[in-house]
């Protein structure tokens, strides 16, 4: 039997609209690379903290700017702070375990090892926030150890499976509730090095609750600051205030590598899917992160298995999806961006449709207008919309309705709202001078500007949508012409 073809998609060139996120690392950081990666399709580039020298990003930065200046294309920067992560100390050589054996995690360094397996982590709450029958997932849940005995000075626990033990390693807690600040003293350090390079988005990570999100923007907004929060969801805390994170934050990172550690593995998909769902509810973006392309580190083809996941990823509608080590220091990193590049837009043609845009409640008459301006535009074959904004806020109210064909095309004459709209799916963002009570000058310099980048051709049918403020009156209006 034949499959069952979506419905017909009205021919027009295919505007890719899930975005990429790619790391920079010691594979990408050269002038030369980060060019190459730009011009296979990366859309924003991530600097980790965790792996970063002020130095380093100051350098990568600079080249950042300039590459995407000669390439002519709107680039956004994330910088990801570490935050508050639980750690083992050093080990004078790696640790070979055995299921059975007892290892002892030391909460104050000053404390005497009680076993020959003895190691002090970096957190001094450890011993207060456990109790015995906790499992202590070490590297990812590699190692998999259980509480036996635990005081405010030292946990020790039990080895339940085989693997080799290494300095520095991460810790998950699943299901321990922790008392850890959201920031430490180097995110605070690291977040005056992004504001003043004017990074585009910090990522928060272990976000655990609103106030953290909160906390973080007043920091920023004090320090004048445009750049906006983005949410790690790495941890069940997190999944218990999910809502409440999505609603304080700009958006979400589901970050699979540590939900993997601290959920059953059974779960991820489905929590992947419910992250995305009340993300979609609330109107912020979605960044799927971690392993989409794994393999690609070493070898230049995917695996099948891999494709398909970003397959999920795009029906599902994200807005962006994130390499890691894949462009960060794996072998092919440009190899990576141009099979993330291709897959997807293979799969937009095919399935074009939104899947949760029916799920958004229309809070506001901006929100009612964006929905009609949609239904307009997916009732003409071919055509285009175009808003003109000041803050963002009318194309990021576009994008979270997932138009179903037409592309969107951002104008506004801020650098900084630009370059926040390059992370919102299906939108392409323009820096373009508004003259205020001339909104026909913006219309015409708009349509000259789609021209000269063969965006448009006359006769497109266009629907125009503005927030922009006349004589002091902000005025939402649609306007239906012909490019």
């Amino acid at each position: 039997m034949a499959l069952e073809s979506p419905r017909a998609v009205p021919t027009m060139p295919h505007m890719r609209k899930t975005k990429i996120l790619c790391t920079l690392g010691p594979a990408t950081e050269s002038a030369e690379r980060i060019s190459e990666l730009i011009s296979k399709g990366a859309d924003i580039f991530r600097l980790n903290m965790s792996h970063a020298s002020h130095d380093w990003v100051r350098t990568v930065y600079g080249r950042v700017r300039e590459a995407a200046t000669r390439g002519s294309k709107e680039i956004s920067v994330l910088m990801d702070l570490t935050g508050p992560s639980i750690r083992t100390g050093d080990l004078d050589q790696p640790w070979q375990l055995q299921p059975g054996d007892q290892v002892e995690l030391r909460c104050k360094p000053e404390a005497a090892p009680t076993v020959p397996l003895s190691v002090t982590v970096n957190y001094p709450e450890l011993g207060k926030d456990l109790r015995p029958g906790d499992i202590i997932m070490v590297d990812g849940g590699m190692i998999q150890i259980k509480a036996a005995e635990v005081c405010s000075s030292r946990v020790l626990g039990t080895v339940l499976t085989k693997g080799e033990m290494k300095s520095r390693r991460h810790i998950n807690l699943p299901g321990v509730p922790v008392r850890l600040p959201p920031l430490t003293q180097k995110d605070y350090a690291d977040l005056d090095l992004g504001v003043e390079l004017g990074v585009d988005f910090f990522a928060l990570s272990f976000a655990r609750e609103p106030g953290h999100i909160q906390h973080l923007q007043l920091l920023l907004e004090q320090k004048n600051s445009k750049a906006r929060v983005i949410a790690k969801i790495e941890n069940q805390q997190a999944l218990q205030n999910i809502d409440t994170l999505v609603e304080a934050s700009a958006g979400i990172m589901v970050a699979r590598g540590d939900l993997g550690s601290e959920c059953p593995i059974e779960e991820l998909p489905i929590i992947q899917r419910q992250i995305v769902e009340r993300c979609s509810y609330h109107g912020r973006k979605v960044i799927v992160a971690t392993q989409m392309l794994e393999s690609m580190i070493e070898n230049p083809v995917p695996t099948r298995a891999e494709v398909t996941d970003i397959f999920n990823a795009v029906i599902e509608q994200v807005d962006c999806v994130m390499l890691s080590g894949e462009t960060s220091v794996g072998r092919y990193p440009e190899k990576c961006v141009e099979v993330l590049d291709t897959v997807i837009r293979r799969i937009e043609k095919k399935y074009p449709s939104g899947r949760f845009a029916s799920d958004a409640p229309l809070k506001t008459n901006k929100h009612k207008t964006v929905k009609a301006a949609i239904l307009l535009a997916n009732s003409i074959p071919g055509s285009k919309l175009l808003v003109f904004t000041l803050r963002g806020v009318m194309a990021h109210l576009l994008a979270h309705q997932r138009p179903e064909f037409a592309p969107i095309f951002a104008f506004t004459p801020h650098r900084h709202v630009s370059r926040t709209l390059v992370t919102a799916r299906g939108v392409q963002p323009f820096v373009l001078p508004f003259a205020e009570g001339e909104p026909e000058a913006a219309i015409r310099d708009a349509i000259n500007l789609l021209r000269r980048e063969d965006l448009i051709k006359p006769g497109d049918p266009l629907v125009i949508l503005s927030d922009a403020l006349y004589d002091g009156v902000n005025v939402d209006a649609i306007l239906l012409r012909e490019a």
